[in-house]
């Protein structure tokens, strides 16, 4: 076996977190020395355009593949046979597989392709998701089944990890946690946030509450809708920034427009603002106050790794994985999902003590310093990869 296996990363969900989380580990595993190719969704070739033109420089080659989000056994079959092929083609030593339907198929297609080392990320698991019985019993019964071929499962969070042993049916032996990672040095400086709030016309004093995210069922946005008019009427001075596209944007905006008009009287709908995906999402970190994220399932997201990295304190639902990154009190404060009462008097309790906020936003920045760098997470990667593939 060669110093450095060769690795294929399979990923359909290009969207988001996980896109974000394959093109950083291609480009810093690439650094190190370990080649690459990375099959992808076809349906995301444009979307996922700058990444993919990040990864092909760092010298992770592409290849495109038809895969369809839902189950859809004739394309899904399809995708199989195209993933096979691909595999016995390049012949890597390491299949590594990202979230559910990529973890499905991909790890199906090493099997067949005689890969001899399956890694697989869940970026959580899909039976977490609020579906009906059927639906997750049949997630649980593919998980389990990708299971017992998979060599290891890399969870990113010690809960994720734990729901794969005591419910997913992985070996404690076969799984092992790799918190995601930022570079500590990342990040907009300052007079970038500054900058930004002349081009949005936010006057200097005007708190800013922002939420970066998709917009969709698991980040909860309309639990932030709701919370945001609670807000506004204690503090009609702060602005809620919401940064992201989604399936649910024009719905969270009848919310706003809605909830916000049935709320006490006095409150501008104005103050909370759709804004869509941005690509220099960084600035909005240097341009707010507090972070917030009212999520109702996750992984362990970047956003609030990011926000933390800028000095921003965090105000997030109570989950075990956010749990392990936020320590309430400490750098953030933690709710129970799904209570809009519950995130308003939290992020008013930050918003009356602006001090406070500040020193939470210190001890955040210091605690991704130490213990959330993505130099850490790659390195620990690759000795994962080195060990198993020997």
């Amino acid at each position: 076996m060669r110093e450095a296996p060769r690795v294929a990363h399979i990923l359909e969900a290009t969207v988001g977190g996980t896109g974000r989380h394959l093109t950083e580990i291609g480009c810093e595993l690439a650094g190190l020395g370990i080649p690459q190719e990375a099959l992808l969704s076809r349906r995301a070739e444009e979307s996922f355009d700058s990444q993919a033109e990040r990864l092909a420089r760092a010298g992770v080659r592409l290849t495109w593949v038809p895969m369809t989000r839902e189950i859809a056994p004739g394309a899904d079959l399809r995708a199989l046979w195209l993933l096979v092929r691909c595999l016995r083609r390049s012949r890597p030593d390491v299949v590594h597989t990202h979230s559910s339907k990529a973890g499905i198929l991909g790890r199906a297609a090493a099997v067949l392709a005689g890969v001899p080392v399956i890694v697989h990320s869940p970026h959580a698991f899909p039976f977490q998701m609020r579906v009906g019985r059927a639906r997750r019993a049949l997630y649980l019964a593919l998980e389990r089944a990708a299971a017992r071929k998979t060599t290891c499962l890399v969870a990113v969070s010690n809960a994720e990890r734990d729901l794969a042993v005591s419910i997913a049916g992985y070996p404690e032996k076969r799984a092992v946690v790799i918190e995601n990672g930022v570079d500590p040095e990342g990040g907009a400086p300052p007079e970038e946030g500054e900058a930004l709030r002349q081009e949005l016309g936010i006057a200097p004093e005007t708190p800013v509450v922002l939420f970066v995210g998709r917009l969709v069922e698991q980040k909860a946005p309309d639990v932030l809708v709701r919370a945001a008019a609670l807000v506004l009427a204690r503090h009609p001075d702060a602005l809620f920034l919401l940064a992201g596209a989604g399936p649910h944007f024009e719905t969270v905006q009848r919310q706003v427009a809605r909830w916000l008009a049935e709320g006490p009287p006095g409150i501008n709908p104005e103050r909370v603002r759709l804004l869509g995906h941005r690509q220099d999402i960084e600035r909005f970190y240097a341009a707010a106050q507090i972070f917030v994220l009212p999520s109702r399932w996750e992984g362990l997201p970047y956003a609030p790794l990011e926000a933390m990295r800028a000095g921003i304190p965090v105000v997030a639902s109570d989950l075990p994985p956010l749990r392990e990154m936020v320590v309430h009190q400490q750098t953030g404060l933690l709710v129970p999902p799904d209570d809009p009462e519950a995130l308003a008097g939290a992020l008013s309790s930050l918003l009356s003590a602006p001090e406070w906020a500040r020193a939470l936003g210190r001890a955040g920045q210091a605690r991704v310093c130490e213990r959330f760098s993505l130099r850490r997470q790659v390195e620990q990667l690759a000795l994962v990869y080195r060990t198993l593939a020997r």
